[in-house]
């Protein structure tokens, strides 16, 4: 199965390493420590096979979201960064980025994006070795 999950998790680990530490794939409403970033696989279908049923392409669809205990301004910031990482990678974002209500914990701010790719088996994702390595790239 192609799955490119783990390479965006790590780049967008990398990416937004000097302004927010906590970046994981959970899901939550309330994460450990703050500020926080979410990045998780909510879909992953089939694009193309060949003629053996053998998968060739998905459309990697990404969800991040940025949590924050001091400010929509701080998760607005973080998730911008995501965005531009995101794009880097060949992302198109289709949703937000929108301000969320956290309805388990309104003190704590909430910031969420959507991106979607294609990705061919025969398509790797660039690991990005430094935030300052991939600023180059525009």
């Amino acid at each position: 199965m192609i799955d490119a999950s783990n390479r965006v998790l790590t780049n967008i680990k990398t990416y937004v390493a000097e302004t927010c530490k906590n970046v994981s794939n959970y899901s939550s409403k309330a994460p450990p420590e703050f500020p926080a970033v979410s990045v998780v696989q909510i879909d992953n279908p089939d694009a193309c096979m060949d003629l053996e049923n053998n998968e060739n392409a998905v459309t990697s669809v990404i969800e991040i979201q940025c949590y924050s205990n001091k400010s929509n301004t701080e998760t607005r910031n973080i998730i911008n960064k995501c965005c531009d990482a995101m794009r880097m990678m060949g992302y198109r974002r289709t949703y937000g980025p929108k301000p969320v209500t956290n309805a388990s914990d309104t003190s704590i701010y909430r910031t969420v994006a959507r991106f979607t790719r294609l990705v061919s088996a025969v398509d790797e994702i660039e690991k990005f070795e430094t935030k300052g390595a991939q600023s180059s790239l525009f």
